[in-house]
């Protein structure tokens, strides 16, 4: 997970305060969640990365949004290749 990484990074550069101000940051007003996938969403991770030849990263928000029934909200034009497609964050002002 994304979060996971900018910890690992922070926490080994003894800025763990940093990491805190972070997530206090981004998630302290309650509007934003973190959503995840079990081991039971793998194999469909691994279809979708195949199908629409998307990266591991891709891929996992395709499922995400798949799974939750969440819009693609992105620049990324990869996800135009998929049947779900995407808007731009633009699109949602």
């Amino acid at each position: 997970m994304l979060f996971d990484s900018i910890g690992i990074i922070l926490y080994q550069k003894n800025a763990a305060h940093l990491f805190s101000d972070f997530i206090r940051d981004l998630f302290g007003d309650g509007g934003i969640a973190i959503i995840s996938l079990g081991s039971e969403d793998m194999e469909r991770l691994e279809r979708v990365s195949t199908t629409f030849n998307l990266d591991f990263d891709d891929a996992y928000q395709y499922v995400i949004a798949e799974k939750f029934g969440l819009v693609l909200v992105s620049f990324d034009t990869d996800f135009d290749r998929t049947d779900r497609k995407r808007i731009i964050p633009a699109d949602i002002l």
